[in-house]
This record gives structure tokens, C-alpha cells and sequence, in this order.
């Protein structure tokens, strides 16, 4: 696979520079400097180094909060070709860079992984369980690399150590890496290298994100009854709950959580970003990602419905996730109407909300406003909510309905600040499907975990069509009526559950075939 072997062999020899050092707060993302191939391998420190330049390349902003804007739920505003807006819009090719951007940084991760393993054992002196549990680290990151690269693309090289530049590499079938990451799985849980937790390296591997990493790649993978026995055990450890707050479970108040099992880290004087660009105008962000009018369908409502006011008694979850017209915002209010006076005017710059809607979550402005492009709200990957949701879906799917799976939809429905009435029981197993698919919209919004859903759903189709925005009162004619930019967007089934290999891949890699109807 030549283009991934240039790449790796630069990376190889370059990623030291982007280590992470551990601190009490977390797992901070920055760069200590470079260190000699000729003293590496010798130390656990070298060790430490090594396979903290693996977690660089976990998921960040765009595959947490972007990638919803290419489902049914959101809207990627367009920034030129080449990006997710073309994804969104269903008008994506081998050439798109977002894409082969996200295929470049997993085999990143996997060649820094399989760097690791194939040297770790250079080290002769330096204490043993410390090196193993590195070891378990690499082997899950590479099982999380493998996990999005099957779910995104399908047939994909498994490579299990370094590779050289002459090498070419052609497709694994799906199936077989999944066995792989199963396995791989397995023996991290059965070999206990990995702790139930950290005190001073929060942010690294634990045992329970290995549980929970083989849930959701069994239930991706319709493996319903693993999926099932690996969420209970991520439930039966006992140490996960969720958080009371919904909406400060995604600001600074909520980091490192008893809710949250595996995340990206961030951290002041280390790894950032700008903490707004994804949100409204006003606060000065670039409305990058939207919610739609779509996802306002999804949610129920705690008390009767409004017909003069679709927003009054709707599950608060909406409230956390989006900024709409009337809502708070920053020191004032937001309104995105077509007279609104303020920047947030839908379409009135490039950098407002193209549908009327902004993304909400994510946001923490009193603590980022004085400084947004210090940003370091971390991105969580996999938390205690979706294992819940998992655990009770794969009971469903296996037709195994009992109160264990009305429990577990009920935690989620009825966390604090949330107080959604429970789901009565006696439902027919389609009634349940449905439930609990809305469930996973409106809970998980905006946490990169859509598009794998309508994926192995089948149901791309739902966001063919106009795009429409905001909900809203028009005072000429009386009648409430939804915002819409005119953009319809495609969806081709017999080619767009799967994403294209990146072209260049496919021009200098002989043994590598391209996705079907691309």
C-alpha cells in the first residue's frame, strides 16, 4: 500500500515529536520535543512516549461533532470541495479530502500501534506490568482504528506490523477484521493488563472501554447476543453511571465523568481548539455543523404539546443540543429569523447558520469566552448512555424483551435534568426497534455515531430531500413554517453505505480495489 507507506515511513521515524504527558488532570496532547533512534527502546519512558503518539490520532471535531452534519439529524455548511458538506449532500468521490483525511489518520494510528508492538520488547529492564499494560493500550487503539476504518469503508487492509515502502497491501474482508478486533478484544479483557481506572493518567485505555469497544463493534456488525454479554459487562463492573446533568455532561463540568468510558483529550498549554467555530455567529462561531428540523421530529415531549409553541414541554435534550430562536445565547438572545437584527440572521454572512439552527452542544461559554481558541472540552468516544442503549437494542433485536431492557432505555429517558416519562411496558419488538432508535438520535446527537446507525439501519434514504431548518411563526401568514436553503440532498444505496477508497490510494496500490459504483 504505497501512499499509506510513505506516509508511514515519514511517520514512523517523526511521531515522537507528538507525544503526550500525563498530569493530574487528564491526558494532555503536546509536543516535548524529539527523541534519538539511537536511545529509543531502551527505557519504559521511550516506551510511555511511543504509545502515547498513538492516541494523536484518535477521533477529534470532525468525526464527534461534524460527521452528524452528514446524517438525516444535521446539515455541514458548504467551505469549498472536498469537505463533509459533500458527504452531507450525498455528491462524494474517491478524490473528497475529508475523506482520505480520516482513512490517512487510522493507518497513522495503526502504524504508530503496530511500531509499538513489534519494539516494546527491546526493553529489557523496567517494570514488566507497566510495559504490558502499554502493550494493551496499542493493541485497543488499533482495535478502534480497525473498528471505524470496517464501519466507514468496509473491506480494508489489516496490517498488523510496520510496513516498508515497497510494500502494497490489498483488502481484508469486513468480517475478518471484525473477528480480529473481536479477539484482539478479548484477550486485552482476559489478560487484565488494562485497569478499571486511572488516578493521574485519565484519558488512557481502561478495561471497561475494551468491554464497551467490543459492544459496539458487534452491534455494528448485527453480532447481537456479543454485543448484548459485553454491554452487561461493562454494566455488571459497577463503576459507570451516568451523569445528572445532560448538558454540562458536554462542558467542562462533566469532563472525566463516572459517565464517561473512552475520550479525546484536550487540555490548556497542550491540545486546543477553537471552542466556538462549530456553533452560532453571534459567539463567533462559523456554523459549521447544524442541527435540522429533522432531529426536532424525534423528540417527544414531557407534557402536552403547544400548538402555539412547538418548543414548550419538548424532552430537554433538545434545549441542550441546539441554539433556536428565543433561546439564551452568550450574554443575549438567539435569533436566526430572516428580520432578525443580530448576527446570528439566518444566511447573512458566511459564517451564520444556513437552516436557522446552531449546535449548542459542546458549548461551554462562560468558561471559553474570554479566550475561545483555548478550547479544550474533551471529545467523548464512548460513554455509559450508549452502552446502556446498546445492551438494550441487542436484547430487542434478539427478541430478548424483559424489564432489563425497559430498565436500561429508562435510565437514559429518565436521567436528571431530563425527566423523560419512562416507556410503558408490553411493547411488540417493531415498537421497541422504533423506540429505541429515536432514543439513540436524540440522546447521542452530535456525537459521531449517526451515520454508523443509519448505516446499519439501511435507512440513508431518510435524509433525501430539501434540507429544512428552523421551526418557526411566520407573522404574515399565521402559519408555522420551516427555514429551508433550497440545498436537496442525494442518497445512492448500492454506493453510499460505504465510503470510497481515497483515488491516490487506488492509483499507485496495484492490489487494492476501489468500493463498489465508484
Amino acid at each position: 500500500m504505497k501512499l499509506i507507506n510513505k506516509t508511514i515511513k515519514y511517520i514512523g521515524l517523526s511521531y515522537l515529536a507528538f507525544g503526550m504527558f500525563s498530569c493530574d488532570q487528564g491526558l494532555d496532547l503536546i509536543p516535548p520535543g524529539e527523541v534519538s533512534e539511537l536511545i529509543y527502546w531502551q527505557q519504559e519512558k521511550d516506551a510511555n512516549l511511543a504509545v502515547n503518539g498513538i492516541y494523536t490520532e484518535l477521533d477529534g471535531q470532525t468525526m464527534v461533532k461534524e460527521l452528524d452534519g452528514a446524517t438525516d439529524i444535521g446539515f455541514r455548511a458548504p467551505s469549498g470541495p472536498g469537505s463533509l458538506h459533500d458527504v452531507s449532500m450525498g455528491s462524494f468521490d474517491p478524490v473528497n479530502a475529508a475523506i482520505g483525511s480520516q482513512w490517512d489518520r487510522y493507518y497513522r494510528g495503526i502504524q504508530r500501534a503496530n511500531n509499538v508492538l513489534a519494539n516494546i520488547d527491546r526493553i529489557e529492564q523496567g517494570d514488566q506490568e507497566l510495559l504490558a499494560r502499554y502493550k494493551a493500550e496499542a493493541r485497543f487503539l488499533r482495535a478502534f482504528f480497525y473498528t471505524q476504518l470496517s464501519s466507514l469503508w468496509g473491506d480494508v487492509p489489516l496490517i498488523l506490523e510496520p510496513l516498508e515502502i515497497t510494500d502494497q497491501i490489498g483488502r481484508t474482508a469486513k468480517s475478518e477484521v471484525v473477528d480480529f478486533v473481536i479477539a484482539e478484544l478479548d484477550q486485552i479483557i482476559q489478560g487484565s493488563q488494562l485497569p478499571l481506572s486511572y488516578s493521574q493518567e485519565v484519558g488512557r485505555a481502561t478495561l471497561g472501554a475494551a468491554m464497551a469497544l467490543k459492544a459496539r463493534v458487534a452491534i455494528r456488525n448485527e453480532r447481537y447476543a456479543v454485543a448484548r454479554d459485553a454491554s452487561m459487562a461493562v454494566m455488571d463492573l459497577g463503576i459507570y453511571e451516568l451523569y445528572p446533568d445532560y448538558g454540562k455532561l458536554f462542558n467542562y463540568a462533566g469532563q472525566n465523568s463516572s459517565e464517561v468510558i473512552f475520550d479525546r483529550q484536550y487540555a490548556v498549554g497542550g491540545d486546543t481548539y477553537n471552542a466556538f467555530s462549530f456553533a452560532a455567529a453571534s459567539i463567533g462561531g462559523g456554523s459549521v455543523v447544524e442541527p435540522v428540523h429533522n432531529l426536532l421530529l424525534k423528540y417527544g415531549y414531557k407534557g402536552p404539546q403547544n400548538p402555539n409553541d412547538p418548543f414548550e414541554n419538548i424532552d430537554p435534550r433538545w434545549n441542550f443540543t441546539t441554539y433556536y430562536t428565543g433561546q439564551p445565547i452568550g450574554n443575549s438572545t438567539f435569533n436566526s429569523l430572516p428580520d432578525s437584527p443580530t448576527a446570528d440572521r439566518v444566511r447573512s454572512s458566511e459564517f451564520s447558520t444556513v437552516n436557522g439552527y446552531n449546535l449548542k452542544k459542546w458549548v461551554d461559554f462562560e468558561a471559553d469566552a474570554a479566550n475561545p481558541n483555548t478550547g479544550s472540552i474533551n471529545m467523548i468516544l464512548i460513554r455509559y448512555a450508549d452502552v446502556l442503549l446498546m445492551y438494550a437494542e441487542s436484547k430487542i433485536e434478539l427478541n430478548e424483551i424483559d424489564d432489563s431492557v425497559y430498565d436500561a432505555i429508562n435510565m437514559v429517558r429518565e436521567r436528571p435534568t431530563v425527566e423523560m416519562p419512562p416507556i410503558a411496558s408490553g411493547k411488540s419488538q417493531e415498537e421497541l426497534r422504533a423506540i429505541i432508535r429515536d432514543e439513540r438520535a436524540v440522546e447521542l446527537a452530535f456525537e459521531g455515531l449517526r451515520l454508523f446507525d443509519m448505516n446499519r439501519w439501511e435507512i440513508g434514504e431518510d435524509k433525501i430531500g430539501t434540507v429544512e431548518g428552523l421551526y418557526y411563526l411566520n407573522t404574515t401568514s399565521g402559519e408555522w413554517e420551516t427555514i429551508t436553503s433550497g440545498l436537496t440532498r442525494t442518497f445512492r444505496p448500492e454506493r453510499d453505505y460505504l465510503w470510497p477508497i481515497p483515488q491516490v490510494e487506488i492509483d499507485i496500490n496495484d492490489n487494492i480495489t476501489q468500493n463498489p459504483n465508484y
